[in-house]
């Protein structure tokens, strides 16, 4: 007893020096960069622990692959207490766990959980082999299968264990609770009492060296996410998803050289973003989801938290070691030479891959911080790009037109503009509604509606600048700031508290982003004031309205706000309407293209992302598409006309204005939009 007691204290103090060098390792690299403040919300970190950690939620959208996981994972968790049993009987081979190690129903949940492991490897081996998904394509797939060669042989040395025992006589509970285990011990009962305690002390031996060689190995592989990705769903931002992590510029800080503009090198990562490298599992369910690669771009979220965690490793321990000595370390830029510009250009921040991501990484967060250094720190961007810039800088508004003509779209519909204190409303119509002729219609149709519904309302007309989202998606993060800070002051000077905006990028900034700028207003998407108003019956739909049409998420209002249902139910009651639904919609729906201001980059490589969508809508049948959003409505008209459709294009409030009784004959627009075709 003496001596196996002390080779189970030598076997645990190697392992367990050699795990916590490692992690002492890995603790201090993700310390090199940048500090962000992840406190707070502790209910919530705490609830999406059980959601998404224990309860595997994200991972079981996907049933197959979310099962095998989940298998495998609640099978360790139960299998945690078999390796307290093997410890103790390492020692003394009478061993059970104290209070429950002799309960005939934990021998039957260990029994069903080890045995739910090997089906979850099973499914594992027929996903990789069978089906070969393409989401797999640049993942470590040789260390993959070593991971589950390894749980493989920690289960089978664990059922030998269980059943040698049941056949030497020293089962803790009743056989007939452990029918699997019990049905093994058959190949060790024909043996003689030698040998059978021999495999006795063969399987607990081999499976305590699996055991805690298998953690060691974690420190050292690509699955670190074993070990990090409970700690990375913990310290994930708890607020909506189009939210980026701010980067408040203090020139002060800039001429001091303790602020850098974003990501140049590696360090220059938050630490969050370099846990998310960690927390990786290359399942490619980013890769998959994301409009960018599925177009033929370069980006894959994947492969960029792969390259970037490649990086880590291959100048984390040089850093560390310059810093010891009182040093610094010369790193290499990570764009161009770890990330190609062309994959940093090519995101539309629609947040696809974090809505897939199993573990929370934050990939558009990475992605801004890539732009904003090459945007701030270098004054490198794609050249149509600058136009944008140099609007925003001197017009305050992508088109470039005059600020006085920021009201224009309102004329002849008595529209009034803030003067002293705000009305109950302010409608903030945004720069598209604005100035682009397509989505001024939009913005008529919002303001008659409100008007019919007797809502108070007023805008700021020139006095409205560019909300900044797509100066803060570029990466120009300075140029954001201003804006906002502008705007914020405008707002609370008129006493604003409740501001419309029919611009998911505009409803999101306002809503989510300028509370850091002191901004704090009720932001209401149009959609949701719109659903409230035919709800309580001050709009009444009645005209007929005959088309078949196909409604499509906005990425600013679904998946980074979750409003799906109030755009829809305001459809939903309009005569004549049928609505389908597309492949890809409500949380997995697809990017139109305009996202992180590439509204104003050109799509020169692959397929255009619009015409995707469009093809999309096509293969519905739809004679319509509904939007909710002027970006998309811009961008799938392109697309619409592109392919050479008839396809109509209509955001939610001009199909529900077509709906109404107009007043006026004269200006009525014709009801029918088109059948499907």
């Amino acid at each position: 007893m003496i001596a196996r007691a002390a080779v189970l204290v030598l076997m645990l103090a190697l392992a367990g020096g050699l795990f916590a060098r490692r992690i002492g390792f890995l603790f201090r690299m993700v310390r090199l960069g940048r500090p962000v403040d992840r406190s707070g919300d502790l209910p919530t970190r705490l609830a999406r622990e059980g959601s998404q950690v224990l309860g595997q939620r994200k991972l079981l959208q996907r049933l197959l692959p979310g099962l095998m996981h989940a298998l495998i994972f609640w099978g360790f968790l139960v299998l945690l207490t078999t390796i307290l049993e093997a410890l103790g009987q390492a020692v003394s081979v009478d061993f059970a766990l104290p209070l429950i190690g002799h309960a005939a129903w934990l021998g039957l949940v260990q029994d069903v959980f080890a045995a739910g492991v090997l089906v979850g490897l099973a499914i594992a081996a027929w996903i990789r082999l069978v089906q070969r998904p393409e989401r797999f394509v640049g993942s470590h797939t040789v260390e993959a299968y070593r991971i589950l060669g390894l749980i493989l042989w920690i289960v089978v040395t664990l059922f030998g264990l269980r059943a040698a025992r049941i056949a030497d006589g020293l089962a803790a509970t009743s056989t007939a609770w452990t029918p699997i285990s019990t049905g093994l011990s058959h190949l060790f009962t024909w043996m003689g009492p030698g040998w059978q305690r021999f495999f006795v002390w063969a399987f607990l031996w081999a499976h305590l060296s699996l055991v805690l060689g298998f953690l060691v190995y974690l420190g050292y592989s690509k699955h670190l996410h074993i070990l990090t990705s409970a700690v990375n769903v913990f310290l994930a931002s708890t607020r909506p998803r189009g939210t980026l992590t701010p980067l408040k510029i203090d020139m002060d800080a800039l001429e001091a050289g303790t602020q850098s503009l974003g990501a140049e090198k590696i360090t220059d990562l938050t630490h969050k973003e370099l846990l998310d490298l960690y927390a990786c599992t290359e399942c490619g369910r980013c890769q998959n989801a994301c409009p960018a690669w599925n177009t033929g771009k370069p980006l894959s979220p994947k492969l960029l938290i792969m390259d970037l965690r490649d990086d880590l490793f291959r100048e984390g321990a040089d850093i560390l070691r310059a810093l010891r000595e009182g040093g610094t370390h010369e790193t290499r830029p990570l764009v161009p030479d770890v990330i190609d510009e062309d994959v940093v250009w090519a995101c539309t921040t629609c947040g696809a891959c974090m809505q897939e991501c199993p573990v929370d990484i934050e990939h558009v967060d990475t992605i801004v911080d890539l732009r904003r250094y090459l945007v701030m720190g270098e004054s490198r961007f794609p050249a149509e790009a600058g136009a944008l810039l140099r609007n925003l800088e001197n017009q305050q508004n992508p088109w470039g037109i005059a600020q006085s003509q920021r009201a224009d779209w309102a004329e002849g519909l008595d529209v009034p503009l803030v003067d002293g204190a705000a009305p109950e409303y302010l409608y903030w119509v945004g720069c598209a509604g604005s100035f682009d002729d397509r989505a001024k219609k939009i913005s008529r149709a919002v303001a008659e509606l409100l008007q019919r519904a007797g809502v108070p309302f007023a805008i700021l007309g020139p006095r409205e600048a560019c909300s900044g989202d797509p100066a803060r998606r570029i990466g120009n993060e300075f140029l954001f700031q201003t804006l906002a800070e502008q705007n914020v002051e405008t707002l609370n000077a008129a006493g604003v508290t409740k501001v419309i905006a029919n611009c998911p990028h505009c409803f999101n900034t306002l809503r989510n982003e300028y509370p850091e700028y002191g901004g704090r207003y009720e932001v209401i998407h149009h959609t949701q004031l719109l659903e409230d108003l035919v709800r309580s019956g001050r709009l009444r739909p009645t005209e007929e309205v005959r088309t078949l049409l196909a409604y499509h998420d906005p990425c600013y209002l679904g998946r980074h706000n979750e409003i799906y249902d109030p755009p829809r139910d305001v459809l939903s009651r309009v005569p004549g309407v049928e609505q389908v639904e597309m492949p890809r919609h409500r949380e997995r729906g697809m990017c139109c293209g305009a996202g992180g201001a590439r509204m104003w980059m050109e799509e020169r490589i692959g397929k255009r992302i619009n015409d995707e969508r469009m093809d999309e809508a096509a293969s519905t049948g739809a004679g319509t598409v509904g939007v909710a959003c002027p970006y998309c409505l811009i961008m799938l008209d392109d697309g619409a006309r592109a392919r050479g459709d008839e396809v109509e294009i209509l955001d939610v409030a001009q199909v529900l204005r077509r709906a109404l009784p107009d007043p006026a004959p004269a200006a009525a627009e014709p009801a029918d939009l088109g059948q499907a075709h």
